[in-house]
């Protein structure tokens, strides 16, 4: 079983663990690539590329200005440790004991905008690049095109016959992934807050779900479907009515 989440745009590389010992990310040379495109973007393309403020324009440009492929301990951080978003939040991999980290190490995968795929262990700098914005480099339209092909042919690489794929990403990540061409059944998740009678999708409440369900395969070593489906972690529950062979509904 193999499980997938998005980045997210909070990181903070002060972070780390004594667990594990720092990899170098699978395609890091496909970064570096990606890299001397956005490295030479002013502050105005970023801030208008990512829609974001002139301040946080200039914080990624001087990013784009330090990033180097072969960054020092006190540049980097692992992966698991360095994105803080509400996904990784409800993951608390601080808090996580070695077999949860060595669980994750083996089984969980982080999509990236700029390192593609990413294994807990590997170091990686401060940056930001969404996948789902429109930069255009080299003869690139977007990100989809650059890492389709590679991410979704290194998954099957990764993955054992009849390995399960949890995906626990946003639409924006996933849909790097082909479908029709990875070698492995995907299973979905949807999570509902049940208010006044009926189900309503909370997208911060959403994140935060994400991040506790892969904190509870960690936890109790999930090795199968069923495994994953015992997942109650802040009241949620299973909605067996809801859920499919291809979707796991979870209300609260």
């Amino acid at each position: 079983m193999k499980i997938i989440t998005s980045p997210a745009k909070l990181m903070n590389i002060e972070n780390s663990t004594d667990f594990l010992r720092s990899t170098t990310p699978k395609f890091i040379n496909g970064a570096a690539f990606i890299h001397s495109f956005l490295k030479n973007k002013s502050p105005k393309y970023l801030s208008e590329l990512m829609d974001i403020s002139t301040k946080l324009a200039d914080e990624n440009w001087e990013r784009n200005q330090k990033w180097n492929s072969k960054p020092k301990a006190k540049e980097s951080a692992p992966a698991l440790f360095a994105f803080t978003g509400e996904v990784y939040r409800g993951l608390d991999a601080q808090s996580l004991d070695k077999k949860a980290v060595d669980y994750l190490q083996k089984n969980y995968r982080i999509l990236s905008g700029l390192y593609g795929l990413l294994k807990p262990s590997d170091k990686i700098m401060l940056y930001r690049l969404e996948m789902g914005r429109p930069f255009q480099f080299d003869d690139y339209k977007n990100l989809y095109g650059f890492w389709s092909e590679k991410i979704t042919g290194q998954l099957n690489d990764e993955m054992k016959k009849n390995e399960i794929l949890l995906n626990l990403g946003s639409n924006e990540y996933f849909k790097v992934i082909d479908r029709k061409k990875l070698n492995h059944k995907v299973i979905d998740f949807e999570f509902y807050e049940i208010r006044e009678g009926k189900l309503k999708t909370i997208v911060v409440y959403t994140k935060h779900a994400r991040g506790l369900v892969v904190r509870f395969c960690a936890e109790t070593q999930a090795k199968t479907l069923n495994d994953v489906k015992a997942f109650n972690y802040d009241g949620y529950r299973i909605d067996e009515e809801k859920s499919t062979d291809t979707k796991l509904v979870f209300t609260r």
